[in-house]
């Protein structure tokens, strides 16, 4: 046996061949040590064993404790900001921008044609027509929650927001359509601004604008014939390089519709109807494509007309005015003859169906107990009621204000009875749409007697 080994494990002595050691059981191959190696290694284990840990700096601490602070508040700022400028909010938002003529939406959008200069007051036309076609920028913000192309919009990421999150933006194409007339010395405004005269030869002159965004735009051409001054202006919204059509004639044409409402032309005012109903217009500067329409107020309420295309009447231009008449139709307006056979039939017999409401309506329950009050008075032998219309006006929400009369005949055993009343605050409500429309009786307004006369059989 060497001396000079021990187990490294409790120090007892073994033998040079020992696989293990037969005091403890370590294995002792390639661990075998001296008596010298083992007590030096059991001293500095001891030495370890006794040799407290220093305590943690207070500087040290504290730089850990903001390297922790500092890592929570980034932790929570991502959080925040990743959900706040998520694509879905950003979308929202510029829709919400694209929609309102008065918020700054050039910071949300990007030209196609680098050449552009987007700024707010370039993209005004754009939100005037989604302001008036707020649908159509609705079903662009769903497609850009799933896509990046909407027609000739894109979504695009451009830049970030606080260094870290996606900035989208809408990049528009812009257009650059000819705007054509008829007239060598005519000069083209757009939206106000003077474009310039025009190029040509014969009846077909042209100006190409400069690159816009699209949208509603107000395009007018001025012009002199025969030492006359003509003007023609239209609306347009401007979606292609298509050539707008700005011909210059003079026509002559009345619009018949209700005493007082505007007249409308190509989304100008240019005149009220009378008392009767009518405005007359001679020699007027038209233009393709010309639109009129009629708008009047209803206890505080705006209601338009439906809008009639000129050039679809097929009026020869050289008739006078009072063969030429623009009838502009009110959504929802009940005929005369309707309202009148509508009436008469109700007074006789009311129906619930030709009540909305049914059974529930006022005027139903009124002309309902009206008949049994007839029926139950012994001194009449039989009744009539004939109605006539005196007027019908547009209303709000589809509807008519009526104002019609009512004759009421009332035969006795010596004498008939004529009594004439006089019902105003009737209305009408049309339900569906033009193709499978039906009208009904919303109210039947309140009567006065107008005349009382008895004649003797």
């Amino acid at each position: 046996m060497n001396k000079n080994e021990f187990c490294p494990n409790c120090g007892q002595p073994v033998n040079e061949n020992e696989e293990f050691c037969s005091n403890c059981g370590a294995k002792l191959s390639n661990n075998k040590q001296s008596r010298q190696e083992y007590r030096t290694d059991q001293t500095h284990r001891q030495a370890a064993d006794n040799n407290p840990r220093q305590p943690m700096k207070r500087k040290t601490k504290i730089i850990l404790s903001i390297v922790g602070v500092l890592v929570v508040v980034f932790i929570a700022f991502y959080a925040w900001g990743s959900n706040h400028y998520q694509r879905k909010n950003q979308v929202d938002q510029i829709t919400a921008y694209l929609k309102n003529p008065r918020a700054n939406l050039a910071d949300y959008v990007t030209s196609d044609n680098p050449s552009v200069h987007v700024t707010n007051a370039a993209l005004k036309p754009t939100q005037n027509y989604y302001f008036d076609h707020s649908s159509d920028a609705d079903k662009m913000a769903e497609a850009f929650k799933y896509g990046d192309t909407y027609e000739d919009v894109s979504l695009v990421q451009s830049g970030r927001y606080l260094l870290f999150f996606p900035k989208y933006t809408l990049k528009f194409k812009t257009f650059t359509p000819h705007i054509k007339t008829n007239h060598a010395n005519s000069t083209i405004y757009v939206n106000d601004e003077k474009i310039g005269g025009v190029n040509g030869s014969g009846e077909s002159y042209y100006k190409q604008v400069q690159p816009l965004f699209p949208g509603k735009y107000h395009i007018v051409v001025k012009s002199t014939a025969a030492g006359h001054k003509l003007t023609a202006d239209k609306s347009a919204n401007i979606f292609s390089n298509s050539a707008i059509n700005m011909n210059i004639k003079t026509v002559n044409f009345t619009v018949k519709s209700s005493p007082g409402a505007d007249v409308y032309i190509n989304e100008k005012k240019v005149g009220t109807l009378d008392k009767n109903g009518e405005k007359v217009f001679n020699e007027y500067p038209a233009t393709d494509d010309m639109k009129i329409y009629v708008m009047m107020k209803v206890d505080g309420n705006a209601i338009r007309s439906k809008v009639v295309d000129y050039d679809d009447l097929g009026f020869d231009d050289g008739d006078d005015s009072s063969s030429n008449v623009v009838k502009p139709e009110w959504p929802g307006l009940i005929s005369e003859d309707d309202a009148e056979n509508i009436l008469e039939d109700n007074f006789e017999d009311p129906a619930e169906d030709a009540f909305v409401g049914g059974a529930e309506n006022k005027g139903y329950q009124e002309l309902h107990e009206q008949i049994g009050n007839f029926n139950d008075n012994d001194e009449i032998i039989s009744y009539d009621m004939d109605c006539s219309i005196v007027s019908i006006s547009p209303a709000p929400d589809n509807s008519s204000n009526v104002v019609y009369k009512i004759t009421y005949t009332f035969e006795h055993d010596d004498y008939e009875h004529k009594q004439v009343m006089l019902y105003s605050g009737c209305v009408f409500h049309q339900n569906g749409d033009d193709d499978d429309a039906s009208q009904k009786i919303k109210a039947i307004g309140n009567g006065k007697i107008i005349s009382d006369k008895k004649y003797n059989n």
